[in-house]
């Protein structure tokens, strides 16, 4: 089944997928806004009218091969942060595009480019700690920084220069060169619905 379809750094691209309901009796998650696991996921590529499977080469920081899992998941966090410039998305099967629609009952900045309060990344929900009019920081449930470029939601980094981008950026709002957005924090209105400090990862 087509998951998504968009385009991204110039290129199309479809996302399928086998969908099924999440069993609850074999979920630990608390958070349950993503309520489908996908399957069997294919990326395809179109040139010139005609689709054929996208081969994925590239690898991750950390040196693992990166899948069509990963694929899925990294397109679902650029979606999720409202992510603009490089990506333009034509099609969102309705169960993602239910979960999309929780997240967005919660925008923490508004403006020419909304701003999430929660998001998603790498199979787990983050939350926004820390915005200025450079950089965005969200912590996921192991309280890890994230870091994004306000103006457009790309991502910057999340792994430990995240830190080093948080401690640079307090230091830039001190000397007057950022300084802080303020936004609405969601976090005591979600508590009972969605515990991000048990979390466990989302299944992609």
């Amino acid at each position: 089944m087509k998951v998504l379809d968009f385009d991204l750094e110039g290129s199309h691209f479809i996302i399928e997928a086998d969908i099924s309901l999440r069993q609850e009796a074999d979920d630990d998650m608390e958070c349950q806004w993503l309520r489908y696991d996908f399957d069997n996921t294919q990326v395809y590529k179109e040139t010139d009218g005609a689709v054929s499977p996208f081969q994925i080469t590239a690898v991750a920081w950390a040196g693992y091969q990166l899948t069509a899992d990963h694929a899925l998941s990294d397109v679902i966090g650029r979606i999720s942060r409202n992510e603009t410039g490089k990506l333009a998305v034509h099609y969102i099967c309705p169960e993602l595009q239910e979960f999309f629609n929780e997240l967005k009952k919660y925008p923490a900045i508004s403006g020419e480019r909304t701003i999430p309060y929660f998001i998603f990344h790498r199979g787990d929900i983050a939350k926004l700690a820390y915005a200025t009019n450079e950089f965005l920081y969200y912590v996921d449930s192991s309280d890890m920084p994230l870091m994004f470029r306000t103006d457009d939601g790309t991502l910057v980094s999340d792994n430990e220069f995240a830190d080093i981008g948080l401690c640079e950026s307090e230091e830039n709002v001190e000397n007057g060169t950022e300084h802080i957005l303020p936004f609405t924090d969601y976090d005591s209105d979600v508590e009972s619905a969605c515990d991000l400090e048990d979390e466990e990862d989302l299944e992609i």
